[in-house]
């Protein structure tokens, strides 16, 4: 507790220090520095979309892991402070300033101060900067073209060196200072960036942006893009395969006049199948009849020649064979459609004329009787049956003995259809399931495509930058101003702690305590000058009652009561000390001597101690000793030593201590001795020419009274919850 109200004493004794030494220092810096430069803060915020956005991929179920999420945003701040994208904004920066800067007067762009200093600076291509059209951005333009032209990777080359030198604005080292950060972990960035030129902070904010868009652009579309090109290469030279062999089996089959293979060659083996049974049936029904025929002509004899040779017979005959093989292509070449009214036609006329041969072999009368008188109606009837029907089925097997001619030339142009279409088919087949995987990476590119446009059309400025018209909160100038303030402050903390600390001066009650392991009982304060000193009496008259009072405590009845006044040095103030408590105790009733070695005649201050005997001092009755208070000064103990004697049979020893002076080790060890040879009889310490504030540690609380010394003091005294009336009237007591 007590190093507590020590320190709030010590720092409330060098009060005036740590209000005026940092106050002006603080002063100095800042008139030092009132022409600093104040920073300007531009800033803006951009979201990306790429966490929490809508996208092709996330509306197909597809989800990304927090990894590859950081990884995005990570890529993206790395895109926007990556050393391409700060060059790009240098040579735009420069050529901004360059072409709408003006050395007289400030603008949105940039100042006037900045301005002529790249400009001066930039003598080389003072010739790549365009001017000549009416429109500024045009002018920018082709300055930041010429400047791309105009650089190589050369040491030497100026445009190569405005990213890489010390050029203020747009070097690497201050555009590096661009801020760019990750708000928390959502989709959005805060970009802001900090100059003394409120123009080339807000230019340099706009000019990053739209450079970041270019370069995100650049890098998210540039593969995907390559990737897609070849796709359309390969889905192009495949397709052309394709078409060629498509058009190969096309022109195959016009060819060999081939629609449907399959269907085909199931018709014709049905149609062989048809062929075969009805050629069996035919020639059946050939060598049925003719076997009747030729029986029937053994039973009709010479008739059935002179039927054969009759004209009209053979007339009639052909007729019927010529309809007959008419009839039969008809039938077996369904091929060639042939009307229905052509075969009834042909049907009418075959029966025309089976009838009409009927007809005259009727009118061969000789015929209807053989030489022996038998008819023969019934035979020729019969006959003329079977020739029609031989005839019919001769005519059927000529038809059918070309059909098989036909149906071999089918087999023949069939077959070596079957293996090359199944060729062609593959061929087809094989260029079509690579168009199709050509097509499905395609359409897969392209939705990559898609899901990073739409990515990147949600990369949108939130809070666009603004041109700022104040300096930032705290500017370089503040800062320095406040750090000088508080460096005073500290500075003088430590320079007083440190005094205090090796400071070898008792000039309080916690330093006499500290280095001779003494308690105070008295202070007495120095004489006070300006304001202070109408208190000046009043102090003494309270230290000497403060030292009285305590003094009394000590005293011993039925003797007298001896108070040694002893110092280690002279002009301690013991004189002054000894009238202040004598008239402290006369005016309380007590009977007082005052004997100082400086008032005998005999001037050497040993001799004066030799020669001093306490018992000549009790004299009167014991009655009248304990109202008598013997005060003695002492010579200084570097001129004189005290004895043993002189120390014991006293009731106080009071040991004077300049406040002013140093406590050297030579006083203490005087003090040491003297505490020794005191033995049981008190020795204190009265410190003289002391600050008032460390006389009120012992006196108490001095005038003035005001309401804040008051305060001070119990915040001193740590009476945090004191009663301020009652705290006043004891001090009125």
């Amino acid at each position: 507790m007590k190093y507590i109200t020590y320190f709030i004493k010590f720092f409330y004794r060098i009060r005036y220090w740590l209000i005026f030494a940092p106050l002006i220092v603080a002063i100095l810096v800042y008139w030092q520095g009132r022409n600093t430069s104040h920073n300007y803060t531009a800033n803006c915020s951009i979201y990306t979309g790429i966490i929490t956005g809508v996208n092709i991929l996330s509306e197909s179920g597809i989800t990304t892991t927090s990894y590859t999420q950081g990884s995005m945003m990570d890529n993206l701040l790395n895109i926007i402070t990556a050393d391409q994208t700060l060059k790009q904004v240098s040579l735009r920066l420069y050529a901004r300033i360059m072409v709408y800067g003006d050395p007289n007067r400030d603008n949105i762009y940039t100042k006037a101060s900045s301005y002529r200093i790249l400009y001066d600076h930039g003598i080389p291509i003072h010739d790549l900067i365009n001017k000549s059209s009416e429109n500024d951005s045009i002018n920018e333009q082709r300055t930041y073209e010429n400047l791309l032209a105009y650089e190589t990777n050369d040491p030497s080359n100026y445009v190569y060196g405005i990213y890489q030198w010390n050029l203020p604005y747009v070097n690497r080292a201050s555009l590096q200072k661009i801020d760019v950060r990750r708000v928390g972990a959502s989709d959005v960035i805060e970009v802001s960036y900090t100059t003394d030129d409120p123009g080339i902070a807000y230019q340099t904010i706009l000019i990053l942006i739209d450079e970041f868009n270019k370069q995100y652009q650049e890098l998210r579309f540039g593969e995907t893009n390559n990737v897609i090109a070849y796709f359309q290469d390969e889905l192009k030279r495949i397709g052309n395969e394709l078409a060629n062999s498509e058009d190969s089996l096309t022109l195959y089959r016009v060819k060999n006049q081939v629609i449907n293979y399959e269907d085909e060659t199931k018709h014709v083996a049905a149609l062989n199948r048809d062929y075969e049974l009805q050629y069996w049936q035919s020639l059946n029904n050939y060598n049925v009849s003719d076997s009747i025929k030729r029986e029937l002509e053994k039973r009709m004899f010479l008739n059935a020649e002179i039927i054969k040779n009759n004209n009209s017979f053979i007339l009639y005959n052909n007729i019927i064979s010529e309809i007959n093989e008419k009839l039969a292509i008809a039938t077996y070449y369904s091929q060639q459609s042939v009307p229905q009214s052509v075969i009834d036609s042909l049907h009418y006329e075959l029966d025309k004329n089976k009838k009409a041969l009927s007809d005259a072999l009727q009118k061969i009368g000789y015929l209807k009787y053989s030489k022996e008188g038998i008819s023969n109606e019934n035979v020729i009837d019969e006959w003329l049956k079977q020739v029609i029907a031989f005839k019919k089925a001769e005519a059927e097997l000529n038809v059918l003995s070309r059909r098989k001619t036909h149906m071999a030339q089918k087999y023949i142009h069939f077959a070596p259809i079957g293996s090359t279409l199944t060729r062609k088919e593959r061929l087809v087949d094989i260029n079509e399931r690579r168009y199709m995987a050509i097509l499905d990476a395609l359409n897969t590119a392209l939705l990559k495509q898609k899901s990073i446009q739409m990515n990147s059309a949600s990369l949108k400025v939130m809070n666009a930058p603004y041109y700022p018209l104040v300096p930032s909160t705290i500017s370089k100038h503040k800062l320095l101003t406040i750090g000088a303030y508080i460096a005073a402050l500290i500075f003088t903390i430590f320079f007083f702690l440190i005094i205090e600390i090796l400071d070898h001066t008792i000039h309080n009650a916690f330093k006499a305590y500290q280095l001779t392991g003494s308690r105070l009982l008295g202070a007495f304060t120095r004489p006070l000058s300006f304001s202070g000193r109408r208190y000046n009496k009043v102090y003494t008259t309270i230290s000497a009652q403060t030292l009285c009072n305590s003094a009394v405590t000590y005293f011993k009845p039925d003797q007298s009561n001896i108070i040694n006044l002893i110092s280690n040095e002279p002009g301690e103030g013991k004189s002054y000390i000894m009238e202040q408590i004598s008239q402290q105790f006369t005016e309380r009733g007590f009977d007082v001597t005052q004997l100082s070695w400086q008032n005998e005649f005999n001037a050497d201050a040993q001799a004066f101690i030799q020669s001093f005997n306490l018992e000549d001092l009790d004299t009167d009755e014991k009655s009248n000793l304990k109202d008598k208070i013997i005060i003695v000064e002492y010579p200084s103990l570097r001129d004189a030593a005290l004895t043993a004697n002189i120390l014991q049979n006293v009731s106080l020893n009071l040991q004077i201590v300049d406040a002013r002076r140093i406590w050297k080790n030579t006083d203490q060890n005087i003090f040491e001795r003297t505490r020794k040879m005191s033995g049981a009889t008190p020795l204190f310490m009265v410190l003289n020419y002391t600050k008032r504030d460390a006389a009120e540690d012992v006196n108490g609380l001095m005038p003035p009274y005001t309401f804040l010394r008051k305060l001070v003091y119990r915040i001193v005294q740590l009476g945090l919850t004191a009663n301020d009336k009652t705290y006043e009237q004891k001090i009125k007591h």
